[in-house]
């Protein structure tokens, strides 16, 4: 199958493009536009540690997450829980959530959002936008854009040790 057609989307480790950030790396494998919107797919790892996502939420997608390698630390709500390697979770539309690399460990992950949206020019910014180097406006238009709506969790800050 190639990435042109229309039924199927399959593509190679080698085409994959990959993003990579402070002690992130991340692999952009199925946009919404690959998938006739039903899902989009990527793949992340997270160094010892690393903080992934900060508390937010989607409105309208669910967002799975299974662990390839390591340990995930996760916010659910105001809950926060550890996945180890093999662990799967599915977080519906509007349940806040925030990842990490739990501390002392990598975390691999293989990552769905359903339906599929093309978030793979989000996911290519992420990057400035964890340094910082977006401006507010722009963050503001590219969250609604992507249906990315960052909460306050003092649950989190205080497991993450802030």
């Amino acid at each position: 199958m190639s990435s042109t057609d229309t039924r199927a989307h399959a593509v190679q480790e080698r085409d994959v493009e990959v993003v990579h950030g402070d002690d992130t790396t991340l692999w952009l494998l199925a946009d919404g536009g690959h998938t006739q919107q039903a899902l989009g797919a990527n793949r992340i790892r997270l160094e010892t540690g690393v903080d992934g996502a900060k508390p937010h939420y989607h409105a309208d997608s669910s967002e799975a997450f299974y662990v390839l390698e390591g340990r995930m630390q996760l916010l659910l709500e105001d809950e926060v829980l550890t996945v180890d390697k093999g662990g799967y979770v599915v977080i519906p539309p509007g349940v806040r959530h925030a990842f990490a690399a739990a501390p002392g460990a990598v975390a691999d992950l293989f990552v769905t959002l359903v339906p599929g949206v093309d978030r793979f020019e989000y996911f290519r910014m992420l990057p400035a936008i964890m340094r910082g180097e977006v401006d507010d406006r722009t963050l503001h238009e590219v969250h609604q854009r992507y249906d990315v709506h960052f909460v306050d969790s003092p649950r989190w800050e205080a497991a993450r040790g802030r």
